[in-house]
């Protein structure tokens, strides 16, 4: 008899990027209190795709695959109510092999998360999930809690009963191990790479196997390092991927299918720091939570606790419950000292006036401070994005090399998510744009100033902010009719909101795609001829390799010391969005890419 294989761990693959799980629980707690049985299971995968949450890649052939015209279209229409008969034709239209499991499937990270818990087989949301969907605490807040007490075996998972582990905590530990053994040796302390993750953290059973894990892993790195050609390595690394995980199913693509799922997870509680960029990505402790990350795991050995199911339900459920072991006025206060030594480093760099601020002496009002002063160098680091671009041109060719891979899709070089990184790279872009008052990029990002996730939907991806106007930036990577259903009426919408919020001077909007699709075209295009709610909008489509030009532009102005205001970029928005004798979409897009080159030219004549 075949031995029976074990599973990698891992959070979910069904929500791959985290951000969606609170879309998910908005759909759960639509069933909230109802029986958990198939009929119901079936139910919330319905209302899922119902709902906008699921099926959503139009883009991928996989989702349309067995769909007619008409269900694809109403997949698409992302902004407009979908019809429950609608949505449960598509569900059927799909024929799963068992229908209710791809609702088992979808519920099951809300209920690993704390957020769902079932009570005598009825659906209940949680303490921990009423508190996320009302607001009380923010989405990395969950995370953090829920990471932190989440365990190896538990009584809601039947599988992983040999295990004795806190997969997170065990993990942090894991790496500092791996840090500690590098600086006793003289070596630098990086962290492990995203392939080490995927086979030694992700395997790890027992929380008493750490020293002998680290030594493995840094023997394997060793190892690996003695190939000279990249080709070798990664044959070496499959190879001992399936001996050292040969007890666990389908080792070569889970490790790096779960290792990217995961790093996504643990990056939300911003304990986890992206070291390098491209194939050479090195998972690291935040170094600016040291003081966080030290207490809890002096504190906690990542041992595995025992519970009853409802016992489980409760500590997991219920925010709070893990008790954070720095939240004490003397730990509080070295962490705000921390934050406040940074935020005069960036100060005096950025040539501002220090702001001395008296660090208050109760756990509470210490909270609330240090929460604002990570909120205010996040402001600094963004000013201070600008400086080093024109300090060091070398930023900018950073920047075009970033967004040509972006543009052709080359994630094997790029370690995030392309939205994600078409968003952060569109950021420095407009930086490198020169003097904007403030360049402010609206998705969460973690202390290192990186983008944890894209932009909510209900605000611009970035705002500009200058001497004489002022500007969003919407950034998209769909190029299908679907770019059209996903970002042109909101396009428009977060324009107007932008311009009536900033009525003393004219607003702008710059949208970035790899392609422009005809249909978003025609839709930007009556706004910028026409009106949009009554008036005229100045938008200004461009492609990836457009950006690019307009960034060589200004790097060949910059190195023959020629000067380069906001007031170029608006005579480029302006030209762009003049329709005198333009008479059609087709005509005004190729009018863009003239503009583009006539403007291009006459800065670097």
């Amino acid at each position: 008899m075949a031995v029976r294989k074990e599973t990698l761990w891992s959070m979910s693959t069904t929500i791959r990027e985290a951000e969606r799980i609170t879309g998910f629980l908005q759909t759960a707690a639509l069933l909230d209190g109802q029986l958990w049985d198939k009929p119901c299971q079936s139910k919330f995968q319905i209302l899922l795709i119902q709902h906008h949450k699921y099926l959503n890649d139009t883009e991928n052939t996989q989702t349309c695959s067995k769909l007619s015209d008409n269900q694809i279209e109403a997949l698409r229409a992302w902004d407009r109510e979908m019809s429950y008969t609608m949505a449960e034709s598509i569900f059927n239209a799909k024929q799963y092999e068992d229908p209710p499991m791809r609702g088992r499937q979808s519920m099951s990270p809300l209920v690993k998360l704390g957020l769902v818990y079932y009570d005598e087989k009825v659906i209940r949301i949680s303490n921990m999930g009423r508190k996320l969907l009302s607001g009380e605490i923010t989405f990395e807040d969950m995370m953090l809690d829920a990471l932190l007490k989440y365990q190896y075996p538990n009584p809601s998972d039947k599988g992983f009963r040999c295990w004795n582990t806190k997969p997170f905590i065990n993990a942090l530990r894991l790496i500092k191990r791996v840090n500690d053994i590098c600086e006793e040796r003289g070596d630098f302390a990086k962290g492990i790479s995203s392939r080490e993750f995927g086979i030694f953290v992700l395997s790890l059973k027992h929380y008493n196997n750490i020293d002998n894990v680290a030594n493995k892993l840094l023997e394997f790195r060793k190892k690996r390092s003695s190939f000279s050609s990249e080709l070798d390595k990664e044959h070496f690394t499959d190879d001992y991927i399936n001996e050292y995980l040969s007890d666990f199913n389908n080792p070569v693509k889970n490790s790096k299918e779960y290792t990217d799922n995961m790093i996504r997870y643990f990056r939300m509680t911003k304990y986890i720091y992206i070291r390098g960029k491209y194939d050479h990505t090195y998972i690291d402790l935040e170094p600016r939570r040291m003081t966080e990350i030290n207490a809890i795991l002096e504190n906690d050995n990542g041992v595995a606790k025992s519970f009853t199911l409802q016992e489980w339900n409760n500590y997991m459920g219920v925010y709070g419950t893990y008790k954070l072991p720095f939240e004490s006025v003397d730990k509080l206060t070295s962490i705000a000292t921390d934050i406040s030594r940074e935020i005069k480093t960036l100060e005096s760099t950025l040539h501002i006036q220090s702001t001395d601020k008296s660090v208050p002496r109760n756990v509470p009002q210490l909270k609330q401070y240090i929460q604002e002063q990570r909120e205010y160098r996040t402001y600094l680091q963004n000013l201070n994005i600008k400086q080093v671009v024109h300090q060091d041109y070398s930023k900018i060719n950073e920047t075009i090399e970033s967004l040509t891979d972006i543009c052709s899709h080359n994630t094997a070089k790029l370690a995030k998510k392309l939205s994600i990184e078409l968003e952060k790279w569109s950021n420095v872009a407009l930086n490198i744009l020169d003097d904007a008052k403030l360049i402010k990029p609206n998705s969460p990002v973690g202390d290192d100033n990186e983008p944890l996730y894209t932009a909510p939907s209900n605000v611009p991806d970035i705002e500009c902010y200058y001497e004489s106007f002022n500007a969003i930036c919407e950034v998209t990577m769909l190029t299908s009719r679907d770019q059209w259903y996903n970002e042109g009426q909101p396009v428009m919408r977060h324009l107007r909101v932008f311009e009536d919020s900033n009525v003393s001077l004219p607003g702008y909007c710059l949208f970035v795609a790899p392609k422009l699709h005809k249909d978003t075209i025609n839709t930007f295009y009556i706004a910028v001829k026409y009106e949009y709610e009554g008036r005229r909008q100045h938008i200004i489509p461009i492609t990836i390799i457009q950006l690019k030009i307009i960034l060589q532009t200004v790097q060949s102005a910059l190195m023959h010391n020629k000067a380069f205001t906001h007031n170029h970029i608006k005579q480029l928005y302006d030209t762009c969005t003049d329709m005198t004798d333009v008479q059609d979409s087709v005509h005004w897009l190729e009018k863009i890419n003239i503009s583009i080159n006539n403007w291009a030219n006459n800065i670097i004549a």
